[in-house]
């Protein structure tokens, strides 16, 4: 009989018990998403030998081989070993981090796959006082939900006029999704409220009109999903790429420091709000 601190530690590895008594299903962590083809024979191999024949896919992009009898746990945990893979992702640390596609997408506005493995490598299990998650997107069609994240990064580009060289032949609405661009009586008309700050304007325009100011990544704190969703506060600034991965280790020293045990960052910033926990960010990275 398997006793429930037994399935406790399992769980903390990684490996949850299933409804059906007896069996399990192991959590295999990807890196920014990704497998690498010898890595999937090599999952599709213990799937088939230990499991059903089958593996499932999370939120989080890991795999999941599911259908695992208690004897065979530590036989797949040594296969998994000896193929380079690694399993786990559970408890009150830092889950596995995702990333869209980046700039293998044609929207993209930066290398989500780069940051997210460099961030990945730096962050990745942390203790923290919960469970956080972090996603990286790469453009405002925000197809991986940053905001729904308790840290959520999502590329921008801030665009700029020179009316005076503008001829108003309309190919920036064309592209504009949003519709902040528009034609009205043969004049160009831009309702910067409407802007999601894609930049693809600027990539089309043949005059020079409109350019990038300045293009960087957009910070969301706070989101969550399940029970009690809540979309992420947006910090003040924008930032580069290669101040992410000091940025990051700023929020989370913050977030130690205001938050409590059991306490995600959504439940600090409901509790002390988000131009507190800005101010005390700020702090550390002027240090």
């Amino acid at each position: 009989m398997i006793t429930q601190n037994e399935i406790a530690t399992l769980k903390a590895q990684g490996i949850l018990a299933q409804q059906q008594e007896g069996y399990f299903s192991i959590r295999v962590l990807s890196r920014a998403g990704n497998f690498t083809s010898t890595e999937f024979q090599t999952l599709a191999e213990i799937a088939a030998k230990y499991g059903r024949g089958y593996l499932g896919e999370t939120t989080r992009l890991a795999i999941e081989i599911p259908w695992i009898t208690y004897d065979d746990i530590e036989s797949v945990k040594s296969a998994l070993t000896a193929g380079g893979l690694v399993y786990g992702g559970t408890g009150k640390k830092v889950r596995p981090l995702v990333a869209c596609k980046g700039t293998v997408c044609q929207h993209g506005l930066y290398d989500t796959q780069k940051l997210c493995g460099v961030c990945h490598d730096q962050f990745f299990g942390r203790d923290l006082h919960a469970k956080t998650k972090i996603t990286f997107v790469g453009c405002p069609n925000n197809c991986a939900k940053a905001n729904t994240n308790d840290i959520g990064l999502v590329g921008q580009a801030y665009i700029q006029f020179d009316w005076d060289a503008c001829v108003n032949c309309g190919k920036c609405t064309k592209v504009c999704r949003a519709q902040s661009l528009t034609m009205l009586n043969q004049k160009l008309l831009w309702n910067e409220r409407k802007c999601v700050n894609c930049g693809k304007c600027a990539q089309v325009c043949p005059t020079g009109t409109i350019t990038e100011e300045v293009r960087g990544i957009a910070i969301y704190l706070g989101g969550r999903m399940g029970r009690g969703y809540r979309f992420g506060d947006q910090l003040t600034d924008l930032y580069a790429v290669e101040e992410i991965p000091n940025l990051i280790e700023k929020i989370l020293a913050t977030y130690l420091e205001l938050g409590k045990d059991g306490e995600r960052i959504s439940a600090v910033l409901d509790r002390i709000g988000i131009s507190a926990f800005e101010d005390s960010l700020q702090e550390r990275l002027e240090e």
